[in-house]
């Protein structure tokens, strides 16, 4: 079916004149004798056209969509990175060794306290005083569970740490 460029324009959804610039970027063809369009040829083209622009725009806001997560990510390893400097951040394998170490230490500590408590409270009659050691004994072992340092944690000295973003290089 042959159309003018008025119908073809109608049938289309666009303008005349869209449909001549579409013609002039060699698009739409005309039958010979520049007597007017075949509409299912033109349709199709138009289709592809359309598709072509769509599949062409969202490359690039696709390649816009990454570069943009590349850059949230560099800056959540940068902020990762400063709470690691201040401290504020530790591996997980260090805090399981640190806290490994700590819970044997109160273990073998809370073990003890049978064996140096008895010494301490052995023929004691007075209720107040032994009280008192038990107290201590319990106190000096719960005191294993206090103490926390960071620097023992990591054990790793914290001047190591380049502070320069890795992707910026030094000019002359």
């Amino acid at each position: 079916m042959v159309v003018s460029q008025k119908e073809l324009a109608q049938c289309l959804g666009i303008s005349a004149r869209q449909v001549r610039n579409l013609r002039d970027e060699g698009l739409f063809h005309t039958v010979k004798g520049n007597r007017g369009y075949v509409l299912e040829t033109c349709v199709q083209e138009y289709i592809n056209f359309k598709i072509n622009a769509e599949m062409g725009r969202s490359a690039s806001v696709s390649i816009e969509k990454v570069k943009t997560d590349h850059e949230r990510i560099k800056k959540d390893i940068s902020a990762l990175k400063l709470r690691r400097m201040r401290q504020e951040l530790h591996e997980a394998a260090d805090v399981e060794a640190f806290l490994s170490d700590m819970l044997t230490r109160f273990k073998k500590r809370l073990l003890s306290l049978p064996s140096k408590m008895a010494m301490q409270i052995a023929g004691e009659k007075d209720i107040n005083v032994l009280v008192q050691v038990l107290t201590r004994g319990f106190n000096e072992a719960l005191e294993e569970l206090s103490r926390y340092d960071p620097d023992s944690i990591d054990g790793e000295d914290m001047d190591a740490y380049d502070i320069e973003d890795d992707d910026e290089e030094d000019g002359p």
